[in-house]
């Protein structure tokens, strides 16, 4: 009898046990697929544009076999000249301003930036199919459109894309709290005060328009300098990021998602960021294309009625050194694409 009472006692505290883990369980799948939801709901907020197939974007067959090797994924990201919150799809295109190629690389968990510089003469395909400046193709059709370009002219495989305006710059460094730089004495320094920054301890602290300001200034030297600041900016912007917790990213996203368009999937966005939880944010490297600067530039031109557009001394190099910055591969091979550009081009506007 004693025997079937301890029997009863085990089996109601397994019973309670049970119930117990069966309700922690349940907790933590609701807070789990709510969190999902409220994700998801902020995430919905931004615009979104349709899916691009490799075929849509124009990557190549030979670009394809050449990186399949490289767990690295590849996002373009546009910073257009327009001053409203992005709606691209629904009036005219915008030249995009800063035009970055975001390298995830998955195996050496790093990030890589690679500007691009707005001015290069390069191919514009479907629907334009003509020669233009670089920042042109955001202007002539959308995202979409750049994302082809980029592709067709650099042997890249980009499908993805974000995409904000200006003043989402300026939001953003606003809700961090503005920026601290040290600026050299001259022309820079000069125009930043007369934008109303003041300088203490050698240090400027900038709002998000002077930022925004900062970040487009050419006539202190020329786009190339330009493009490291811009990047700069992006790090510095990181690096305040990273000092919040999660209630301040949360609301600092709700404020930035209506400014974005992206056709990155809510899944994919979750994803990245997942993953990037394991990448190395303190240490993101940077490059430009051409690496070299002005000093890459075989001659200055006017084409349609636009100047300048800059015509690069070799393209197939071109290729080469971004391949060899995002895959870190030094025996990369251009595409036959690739090769043929270089010829067009120089046939058409080489010489004197």
């Amino acid at each position: 009898m004693k025997k079937q009472k301890n029997t009863h006692k085990k089996d109601k505290k397994t019973r309670i046990l049970l119930i117990l883990i069966g309700v922690l369980v349940s907790l933590i799948l609701i807070l789990v697929l709510g969190g999902n939801l409220y994700i998801d709901s902020l995430l919905n907020r931004t615009i979104r544009s349709r899916k691009l197939s490799n075929e849509d974007a124009l990557v190549s067959q030979e670009v394809l076999d050449q990186v399949k090797n490289h767990r690295i994924v590849n996002i373009a990201l546009f910073g257009s000249d327009n001053a409203r919150k992005a709606q691209w799809n629904d009036y005219e295109m915008e030249r995009s301003d800063a035009t970055k190629i975001v390298s995830l690389d998955f195996d050496s968990k790093k990030i890589k930036i690679t500007s691009v510089q707005r001015d290069t003469l390069i191919w514009i395909p479907e629907p334009y199919n003509d020669y233009d400046k670089l920042n042109h193709a955001h202007w002539r059709g959308g995202p979409e459109l750049a994302v082809k370009m980029l592709n067709y002219n650099f042997d890249l495989d980009i499908t993805q894309y974000v995409g904000f305006s200006f003043e989402a710059l300026e939001t953003l460094v606003d809700l961090i709290g503005g920026i601290d730089l040290v600026l050299p004495e001259g022309l820079l320094s000069q125009m930043m005060y007369d934008q109303g920054a003041r300088e203490e301890n050698g240090v400027y602290h900038l709002n998000g328009a002077q930022i925004t300001y900062y970040c487009r200034i050419r006539e202190t030297d020329d786009d190339f300098h330009r493009m490291d600041r811009q990047n700069d900016i992006i790090l510095k912007i990181l690096e305040k990021l990273v000092k919040k917790n999660v209630f301040e990213l949360m609301e600092i996203v709700d404020e930035m998602l209506p400014y974005v368009e992206t056709n990155l999937t809510n899944n994919e966005i979750k994803n990245d960021i997942t993953s990037l939880l394991s990448f190395d944010l303190k240490h993101i490297d940077q490059f430009q294309i051409p690496s070299k600067g002005m000093d890459s530039i075989e001659k200055v031109i006017e084409y349609n009625g636009f100047s300048p557009i800059y015509m690069m001394e070799n393209y197939e190099d071109l290729a080469k050194e971004l391949h060899w910055n995002i895959y870190e591969d030094e025996s990369y091979q251009p595409s036959s694409t690739i090769v043929q550009l270089e010829k067009n081009i120089q046939n058409q506007f080489g010489g004197s």
